[in-house]
């Protein structure tokens, strides 16, 4: 063999080589993952929840983990205010299409530090990921044609691409109520094989069907990804009025009136006898 035959079959051996460290690095691992309770019940005293998030998988050294809960997509009025003669009044209305109602993103680390921003576009990591769409009326004060809600008139507009400010604006108002939340360097991990985090459901918890991932990096790449469901429902008598008021509103107003009159006229009988 020659010297020139020597180092061209040296170059296919290293060819060779990087493209099975890729192609194994690059294959999908074994990742389970559970939650301490897949069915949360809202009453009356909910004042809150703790779950515990856990599971399993086939990590090395320097591996990442990304754990996201997701709510159900919700339509999401957000009004922008300004200061006019002294006086906050509604300038702008924003009515916003399915946006995520709840969104919890834990990582091992800073997401800078696990994926680029293109790979966690790819990923669909984050609630903004998907470019959110929206309809924007102005004046949300005030009422639309013929008596509407500004809301109501919008409903059928077209929506458009969120810009910059705007969805800035939106992370904002959910981040403070506590409804977007982003826990980095929060999942625990032990020897490359179990992780665990724990997630609290604030008072003001969406209700519905639920979405957990779990998403498995290496080397800024998704090996693997997991989902599991969860469940957060009204329970007891809450549940019961939610439902007669939502689903009946003519019958729950007549009601409430006649229970307002009912109970007005037994103070008034009782404080005469008094």
């Amino acid at each position: 063999m020659t010297r020139l035959q020597s180092v061209i079959a040296g170059i296919w051996l290293a060819v060779i080589a990087l493209v099975t460290t890729t192609v194994a690095s690059a294959a999908p691992t074994r990742l389970v993952a559970d939650l301490s309770q897949s069915h949360v019940d809202i009453t009356s005293g909910y004042h809150g929840a703790e779950l515990l998030l856990f599971g399993a998988y086939e990590g090395v050294p320097g591996d990442e983990l990304v754990l996201i809960v997701e709510g159900p997509a919700n339509d999401i009025i957000q009004r922008r205010k300004e200061k006019r003669a002294g006086v906050w009044v509604n300038v702008e209305t924003l009515l916003w299409k399915q946006a995520p109602s709840f969104y919890h993103l834990f990582s091992t680390a800073e997401l800078d530090e696990i994926a680029d921003p293109q790979s966690r576009l790819k990923a669909d990591i984050g609630p903004l990921a998907g470019g959110l769409k929206l309809v924007a009326g102005a004046d949300g004060g005030g009422n639309g044609h013929g008596g509407s809600t500004p809301e109501a008139d919008m409903q059928g507009a077209e929506a458009k691409l969120g810009t910059a400010d705007q969805n800035a604006g939106l992370r904002r108002n959910m981040t403070s109520n506590g409804l977007w939340l982003t826990s980095p360097a929060s999942i625990v991990t032990q020897q490359d094989m179990l992780f665990r985090t724990m997630l609290t459901l604030p008072s003001n918890v969406p209700t519905g069907d639920y979405s957990v991932r779990i998403l498995h990096f290496r080397d800024g790449v998704a090996l693997s990804e997991r989902v599991t469901d969860m469940t957060i429902r009204k329970a007891g008598m809450s549940a019961l009025i939610y439902s007669f008021a939502h689903d009946y509103p003519v019958f729950y107003g007549l009601f409430a009136i006649a229970f307002a009159v009912a109970s007005g006229w037994l103070a008034a009988v009782a404080f005469r006898r008094g």
